[in-house]
């Protein structure tokens, strides 16, 4: 259950309420959107151009600097390296020190911010106010595709951390700004600009908002059991367009040339719980797809799914072969290569208890190895309000309160109990694919001469997969070459080799192939329920990372243990309640007896919420034993 207070969920049961709905759009986004481009004409050591077009304002911490202002007694921190630059805000800091009298020289400290042609309405450059100190005097420039200048702001006497002009009229057709710094607020100095690019945010409240639809779930089944399971929630959101500002052709919109794809939506739910006070859940984090903006309409529409998709466009292709490492720390690996900071994922503990021989992926997206690590821990992964991923194990069935959310007879339209007779398994096969080591020797040979006179990469594919402990060698040489890097990964590996004058060679790479041999098939099965049902096999898929027998029957008896019965669920459309949570527990009636309720405990796997104004929910989760019941 999303943290709310007690009158949220008051004003959510009572019989009439009033349901409000926000969104923001972030329609430039240095990290996603690949048009903008930030480049300094000088940086301290310790510099983050890029983080002057996130839209925040305000540096994590007063950092320190060896300007002679760092006082060791003072609140001061140290800058942060580049594994922390997405999540602790520091700016782009100069090289160069303002003199006696504030002033920078020839060549002044420049930014330099290039993006998609669009209109700019407002200029902003934003200090340091954890220092306190400031441009004085300072020049912006804008540019259009022709390097044509198209307006010239000069600023002296600045006295503020954050400077900022609304135009009377938007500059169209701007594709390349500038900042040009001549004086600074302190002596001995160097700028410090948290922010000049005008990142694009817009927020639009419930009279703006048409329609949100949205779906998220944890447990899908297509034709077989629900193991390892991923998927990607997915929004519909309509705005109003009666000022025409989404319209693709409307050159003096502050949006024209930005309704993209992979544009950050975050959607809220909420309601007055007080006098003028008001309470939102989020409803997660996501990335537009296209953009519908009829003519004779008068909304925009866009569809959007959560990181997630993201994943899916990304390829996984660094992975090596590593000995005896668990789930835990391969979903790890796999995270950090699709570049996510640690905030932006969770990985459930059970999967250290996953321990896999020898763990490889061969090239696939990035999503598709966080489904083949869920899979071999019978877990799932998804993304929760917060937009955070989240790789959880087979144990993980409850994320919120112990307290379940009672939905009575008066709170839902209709309602199913269904047993899901195709979601039973009795008999459960799972394969073992165990790696060895095999007889180390050439698993690569370039086929013809390679010619070359500089230095040149050459990536290679191995005549088997996987492959460990690679080396790289250059045979029939003429001429001076040498390898200046390899990097070697468990299908293939990338070759930098350095060749003077015309040289030509060929490549070999020597390695330590792994075979699967001594494949093993683990049983698990349920008399009773093959008594009562027949038998119902299920084959586990041939994964790469089951190896050992231990892993594998865990996998059995886990399998075994959810699927043995037929899963008694529930299916409901209601009022709804956005605070409610994949992963939640709820209490709903299930059966009558003796003309009365009785209740029964359901886990949410799937919900459907639709605003129009007003809210409405489809609801779907599966039985779970009763506490009373254990």
């Amino acid at each position: 259950m999303y943290p709310v207070t007690e009158g949220f969920h008051q004003v959510m049961q009572a019989n009439k309420r009033r349901v409000l709905a926000k969104a923001t759009i972030d329609y430039t986004d240095p990290f996603l959107d690949q048009s903008v481009t930030i480049e300094p004409n000088e940086a301290a050591r310790i510099s983050y151009p890029f983080q002057t077009a996130d839209g925040i304002l305000k540096p994590a911490a007063k950092f320190a600097s060896l300007d002679g202002s760092w006082k060791l007694n003072a609140d001061y921190k140290l800058a942060p390296d580049p594994s922390e630059a997405r999540i602790v805000q520091m700016g782009w800091w100069g090289g160069q020190l303002s003199d006696e009298n504030y002033l920078f020289v020839v060549p002044y400290p420049l930014l330099t911010v290039e993006f998609f042609n669009r209109p700019i309405d407002s200029l902003r450059v934003v200090g340091d106010n954890k220092r306190g100190e400031y441009p004085v005097n300072f020049e912006i420039v804008l540019y259009d595709k022709t390097d044509t200048v198209l307006y010239t702001e000069t600023v002296t006497g600045n006295d503020g951390v954050v400077w900022s002009k609304p135009l009377i009229e938007p500059v169209p057709d701007v594709v390349k700004m500038t900042l040009e710094i001549s004086r600074w607020s302190h002596e001995g100095r160097q700028v410090k600009i948290l922010e000049f690019f005008t990142s694009l945010r817009e927020l639009y409240e419930t009279d703006d908002i048409v329609s949100i639809r949205l779906i998220e779930e944890r447990e899908l089944s297509h034709g077989s059991l629900p193991v390892g399971n991923i998927s990607s929630n997915e929004i519909e959101l309509r705005l109003y367009n009666h000022d025409r500002k989404f319209d693709v052709g409307n050159t003096s919109s502050p949006l024209y040339e930005l309704l993209r794809a992979n544009r950050k939506i975050a959607l809220f739910l909420g309601t007055e719980i007080g006098e003028d006070q008001m309470e939102y859940v989020p409803l997660g984090v996501f990335w537009s797809g296209n953009w519908k903006v009829p003519e004779d309409g008068l909304y925009a529409h866009t569809l959007g799914r959560d990181r997630l998709e993201l994943l899916r466009q990304s390829t996984y292709n660094i992975s090596q072969v590593v000995e005896d490492e668990t789930l835990y720390d391969l979903a790890e690996a796999v995270l950090v290569s699709a570049n996510l900071m640690p905030d932006e994922y969770w990985i459930d503990p059970e999967l250290e208890q996953f321990v896999v021989p020898y763990a490889y992926f061969e090239p696939q997206t990035h999503r598709e190895a966080l489904r083949k690590i869920a899979e071999a821990c019978v877990g799932q992964v998804y993304c929760d309000r917060e937009g955070t991923i989240r790789v959880e194990g087979p144990s993980y069935f409850i994320q919120g309160t112990p307290l379940p959310y009672d939905i009575g007879p008066d709170d839902y339209f209709t309602k199913d109990n269904p047993a899901k007779w195709e979601e039973i398994a009795n008999y459960i096969e799972v394969e073992t694919l165990p790696l060895v080591r095999d007889t180390s020797g050439e698993v690569y040979r370039s086929n013809d001469l390679i010619e070359a006179d500089e230095e040149i990469v050459i990536t290679v594919q191995y005549n088997h997969v996987p492959c460990m402990d690679a080396a790289a060698n250059l045979v029939d040489v003429t001429g001076s070459v040498i390898i200046t890097d390899a990097k070697y990964y468990a299908g293939g590996a990338e070759v930098t080799v350095s060749c003077v004058n015309k040289s030509s060679f060929r490549l070999k790479i020597d390695a330590t192939p792994l075979k699967v041999q001594n494949k093993e098939m683990i049983v698990a099965q349920d008399k009773n329920s093959v008594k009562e049902n027949g038998l119902i096999r299920f084959t586990f898929p041939g994964n790469p990372l089951v190896q050992t027998q231990q892993i594998a029957r865990r996998i059995a008896e886990t399998i075994l243990f959810i699927y043995k019965d037929p899963r008694r669920g529930i299916e409901m459309d209601w009022r709804g309640n956005p605070a409610i949570e994949l992963g939640d527990v709820i209490t709903a009636p299930d059966y009558q007896a003796g003309g009365e309720d009785v209740k029964g405990y359901f886990i949410v796997t799937r919900q459907e919420i639709e605003y129009t104004g007003t809210l409405r929910a489809k609801l779907a989760g599966r039985r779970i034993v009763a506490p009373e019941e254990e």
